[in-house]
């Protein structure tokens, strides 16, 4: 159908159907990037007495390594936008299976700096966001679910490459061991190839389907769906809701996926407030005629041809500039949440490199240790399917959950230093693994909760930042407190403390709400229009 020369096509998420397969794709891709990350401690320890470097300037290899793969996420999202899901996750495979390859011949700790830190970040980077993208554009109803089951991938590969891993340097030395696994990260390129992009649906002429309506003044094309997602609520007042969609970027599941508002929203849509409805830019569009576009997320592509970024084409420019406006730190709210990351992201690594090392040190053994970071991944899973079915009710403070989760997690780490035993090893990494999965599983649904969707891409892309910054920071503060004391205890605490500090000046969040409210409220009464 058409109309004014504008043709109306609409793409409805099927909620299943080839969906479960990209969630299959995207648990695998989960397994081989985030087993590779989180079971890096096994190599950090042969590292150190290997190239009789500290444990400083050896843990900078695993903070390179994590603080590019978030730092990357913006670039990632300019990508995608551009070309799509499947080709960016085919790069990121290849380019992180070389530089794991070319670790192999290192000769020294720079060196790896390069081919761990840059090339094989880089390449995680580029594979995390499309794994996750690929399964927000097939699922709305069953999101919460499908993409649980996605990021549960990342548990089981921590459980399944750590042993592993232990074994592999055993077996054929750290080199041998790490060009295995850069040959294992090349099935992502298989997995990859699984992300289908969702293609338009069949032209509907019915007059359920198609309306016109003046909006501002403008002739406006409606595509509807005879339905809704809600149940209850109208599509009618969904289509009237939503700002307009050009023509060429209607494929949500391949090119122009970024201007989903919703893209990065981890939880069910279904279970969002009413008032959020106009965030359903997959299930009703609107056309305008030609020359006539309205914004889609903080300008459309033909917007902001006049704005490009580094020289980059201004689709991708105007992706990144999205990601990367900086006009949010003007909300303390977001500010707060930004501080909280920060800590968090200081702390959050330092297990998963460390505590090989810190079991050692405690007189149990190197696969003791890898044993343990099985542990924490098998704990993360659980506790990911756990707080995120209960994060999903209706009568559940998410925001609380989040806090007490990180707070504990927090905790649990600083007391760690008194672990002696195994038992008490086995303890402390079951409470971090499972707590911890709040951190990873419920960001983007409390932004939401606390921003609104509206605002969703921008907190996460500055997000990314905050996290890349801090993971740089971490595990490396953690490696000179034990040069200068010889003891893991000082860096665990620290870590800890960080940890801890996150979740509870975040329960200060409500408080502040309620003073922007009624210093809101003053200022309508006394006249003042309030600028957010």
């Amino acid at each position: 159908m058409s109309h004014g020369g504008v043709e109306v096509k609409g793409i409805t998420p099927p909620d299943g159907g080839w969906g479960w397969v990209v969630v299959f794709a995207s648990f695998m891709i989960h397994i081989f990037a985030d087993g590779v990350t989180y079971s890096f401690g096994v190599f950090h320890n042969e590292l150190v007495l290997y190239f009789k470097e500290t444990e400083a300037a050896t843990s900078l290899i695993a903070s390179i390594l994590v603080g590019v793969t978030l730092c990357t996420g913006p670039i990632s999202s300019a990508l995608v936008n551009r070309y799509g899901c499947r080709p960016v996750t085919v790069a990121g495979a290849i380019v992180g299976a070389a530089g794991l390859t070319l670790s192999a011949f290192a000769q020294n700790v720079q060196t790896l700096y390069i081919t761990i830190g840059l090339l094989t970040g880089t390449g995680l980077g580029l594979i995390y966001l499309p794994a996750i993208v690929s399964v927000t554009c097939y699922f709305d109803r069953y999101r919460s679910l499908a993409t649980g089951i996605a990021v549960c991938g990342s548990g089981m590969g921590t459980f399944l490459m750590a042993p592993l891993t232990e074994w592999l340097v055993t077996e054929l030395t750290w080199r041998g061991a790490i060009a295995l696994t850069g040959a294992l990260m090349l099935h992502c390129i298989i997995f990859g190839l699984l992300f289908r992009p969702l293609e338009p649906e069949p032209e509907d002429d019915s007059p359920e389907s198609v309306a016109i309506q003046p909006i501002n003044g403008n002739v406006q094309v409606v595509a509807k769906r005879p339905h809704s997602i809600h149940g209850g609520l109208g599509s009618t007042r969904l289509a009237t809701s939503q700002p307009a969609l050009t023509s060429e970027h209607r494929r949500f599941g391949s090119v122009g996926v970024m201007y989903r508002k919703d893209i990065f929203y981890s939880g069910s849509l279904a279970h969002l407030p009413q008032d959020k409805s106009f965030i359903y830019r997959s299930t009703t569009w609107l056309e305008v005629k030609p020359g006539e576009e309205k914004p889609l997320m903080g300008g459309s592509p033909d917007q902001e041809s006049d704005k490009t970024l580094c020289g980059l084409s201004p689709e991708t420019s105007s992706i990144l500039m999205e990601m990367l406006d900086f006009s949010l730190f003007k909300d303390p709210i977001f500010l707060i949440f930004s501080l909280s990351n920060f800590c968090t992201s200081l702390g959050f690594n330092v297990p998963y490199v460390y505590i090989v090392s810190q079991a050692e040190e405690r007189g149990l053994t190197k696969r003791d240790g890898s044993y343990l970071l099985a542990i924490i991944g098998v704990a993360n899973t659980v506790g990911r399917i756990v707080l995120g079915y209960f994060s999903d009710k209706d009568w559940v403070n998410r925001l609380w959950i989040y806090n007490l989760c990180l707070t504990a997690c927090g905790i649990t780490t600083a007391l760690s230093c008194f672990s002696t035993n195994m038992a008490g090893f086995i303890l402390y990494a079951s409470l971090f693994g499972f707590t911890i999965g709040a951190y990873v599983g419920l960001t983007s649904v409390i932004l939401v909760d606390l921003l609104g969707l509206d605002k969703l891409t921008n907190a996460f892309g500055l997000l990314l930042l905050f996290q890349g910054i801090a993971s740089f920071l971490g595990p490396p503060i953690t490696g000179w407190l034990y040069d200068a004391t010889k003891s893991y205890t000082v860096g665990f605490i620290f870590a800890g403390a960080m940890m801890s500090l996150s979740g509870i000046m975040l329960f200060a969040v409500p408080t502040i709400q309620r003073c922007i409210a009624r210093r809101s409220s003053s200022s309508l009464k006394n006249g003042t229009v309030i600028k957010s």
